[in-house]
């Protein structure tokens, strides 16, 4: 009976029914993922091996971040007019490039000139990745399709964060040798192995009108406060720790346990769901973990959160990408995916300042704040989700 249930489970994963397209991807993203792993030494860099001042370096990831929006637009346009399959290529040959001046850099201002090139170039591919899923692959396995990249993500960050570890040793500007060395085997994959998406022609000038449609303008208010906590978590719990009374580098073992349960878990949801409950489920999800590491702050109550805030960003990363693809006109899917990635950057600019704001009153203070945001958001998400649907 058990060989039977596991033979029926391997014929019911989903990533057996995706198109070929999307399996060349997934592994190239994995790839690149194992090596991106520079950019939290970028700030450190600077200062111990450039001489700038803590100063000048936080303003350099502020541009970095400020860079990283202009990146995913003109990631959109560049997959109008060039295609898809190159406009990754190119996004991804670019961010080698400027990786390769910041490791070679002999003096302060060339690694200051790499690190605002590579923040124009790091998010180009992502705009055109995200369209291509959706051009290839039917619509009841968006949402398979979708989470299998977050998997293929996440179990590529594990083996990132073993790999810093080491290479880190040996010096800081040997992680941005090794990582522009996996961005171009990822575009070396990408180009020899994937078959040419569909091509359609000036969908961007006739179709793509992002910024005029209210259901995409709401994904990206919800979509923006997600990110501003996501991006906020990681970088509070190491001082929630260490107010615990912890060694704040628990935080990367927390880390590593929350990819690992995204990596468990997401393969076995039921994949053909409404995305809106999902959404919800997922805000709720993260708001009940936030609360937990609020009303437990310490090591057990950190690692309790951690799995059930997992919980949430499976549902999330799988159906939120879906419902952008769905809102898009056909050919306009990376336009779209373009204005709505820029989430990701504004919440980089604002979410540090509002983090430390909330820290400044105590750990517990930020985590319930948070919850309370996130609890917020899946409220106004479950208001308008008809909004969000299309007509």
């Amino acid at each position: 009976m058990t060989d039977k249930r596991w033979f029926a489970s391997r014929r019911a994963w989903p990533g057996r029914e995706l198109p070929g397209t999307v399996k060349v991807l997934l592994v190239a993203r994995f790839v690149n993922r194992i090596g991106a792993f520079s950019m939290p030494f970028l700030a450190v860099l600077l200062v111990q091996e450039h001489g700038a001042s803590v100063r000048t370096a936080g303003l350099v990831v502020g541009a970095f971040g400020a860079a990283s929006i202009v990146s995913r637009l003109l990631g959109g346009r560049l997959a109008a007019v060039a295609g898809p399959k190159a406009a990754v290529v190119i996004g991804l040959c670019g961010t080698a490039g400027a990786q390769l001046v910041i490791a070679l850099a002999s003096a302060l201002v060339v690694a200051l000139a790499g690190a605002v090139l590579l923040g124009l170039c790091f998010e180009i591919h992502e705009p055109a990745s995200q369209g291509m899923i959706a051009d290839v692959t039917p619509d009841d396995l968006l949402p398979a399709a979708y989470g299998l990249l977050g998997v293929a993500l996440s179990a590529a960050g594990l083996v990132a964060g073993l790999i810093a570890a080491v290479v880190g040793r040996a010096g800081l500007s040997w992680l941005f040798a090794i990582d522009a060395a996996t961005a171009l085997a990822c575009a070396l994959l990408i180009a020899t192995a994937m078959p040419a998406p569909p091509r359609h022609g000036q969908a961007w000038s006739a179709r793509a009108r992002p910024w005029a449609d209210r259901r995409l303008l709401v994904l990206m208010a919800t979509g923006t406060a997600f990110a501003t906590i996501a991006l906020a978590i990681p970088m509070a719990m190491p001082i929630a720790l260490a107010a615990a009374g912890r060694e704040p580098a628990e935080a990367g073992l927390l880390t590593a346990l929350g990819a690992v349960v995204i990596v468990v878990v997401q393969p076995l949801l039921r994949q053909r769901a409404d995305p809106d409950r999902r959404m919800v489920s997922g805000y709720l999800l993260l708001a009940a973990g936030l609360a937990i590491a609020g009303t437990f702050p310490s090591l057990a109550g950190y690692t309790a959160a951690t799995i059930v805030m997992a919980l949430g960003d499976v549902l999330l990363f799988g159906y939120a990408p879906t419902l952008v693809a769905r809102l898009a006109p056909d050919g306009a899917r990376a336009a779209y995916f373009s204005v709505y990635g820029i989430i990701w950057g504004i919440a980089l600019t604002v979410g540090p300042p509002l983090m430390g704001t909330a820290l400044a009153h105590g750990p517990r203070t930020f985590w319930l704040v948070a919850a309370g945001a996130m609890l917020a958001t899946g409220a106004v998400h479950r208001l308008a989700a008809r909004a969000v649907v299309r007509p």
